[in-house]
């Protein structure tokens, strides 16, 4: 996967779609996705987010930047009770950060509190990442970046 073009051929198998199919999500002609494929020509430079959108991809990744995988360690039994989770909340122009103890989390997560905070998409990934959180893991968990907001999360050791 050398080129723009090879990237895109790949992620749309990826996704099972067809190039047909593509071009209708992004209101474009087949022959432009397949011209795209073959680097004969590019996606405009407004399209290219609704493009990696639909790939399911980033623009990064689009043009060659591999997904870094997030490293997670699991925390030593001395400091599992004094993890907390680090939650970024971005929209806009407006950007929240909160800490919390992790017994705090799973309680909000046992509420719904922490659904209406970070949203649905980030919540079933923190909810996936439940069992991490109870093996005592630390390091980046969640990282959602959807066009109303980003929202990371992570867990780190509590030092004084």
């Amino acid at each position: 996967m050398n080129t723009i073009g090879s990237r895109i051929a790949y992620f749309r198998k990826q996704k099972q779609m067809t190039q047909e199919e593509l071009a209708e999500r992004l209101s474009v002609t087949a022959q432009a996705v397949s011209k795209w494929e073959c680097d004969t020509s590019y996606p405009d430079i407004l399209g290219i987010q609704a493009l990696a959108k639909e790939l399911g991809v980033t623009v990064d990744e689009l043009f060659g930047e591999e997904r870094k995988i997030p490293e997670v360690k699991e925390a030593t039994p001395e400091i599992i009770d004094r993890r907390i989770v680090l939650i970024e909340v971005c929209t806009g122009e407006t950007k929240v950060t909160t800490r919390f103890p992790v017994s705090a989390i799973k309680k909000a997560m046992e509420t719904d509190t922490l659904r209406n905070l970070v949203g649905e998409d980030a919540f079933e990934q923190i909810d996936a990442m439940k069992g991490m959180l109870d093996a005592g893991m630390t390091g980046p968990l969640v990282d959602v970046d959807n066009p109303d907001a980003k929202v990371s999360i992570s867990v780190e050791d509590y030092e004084n």
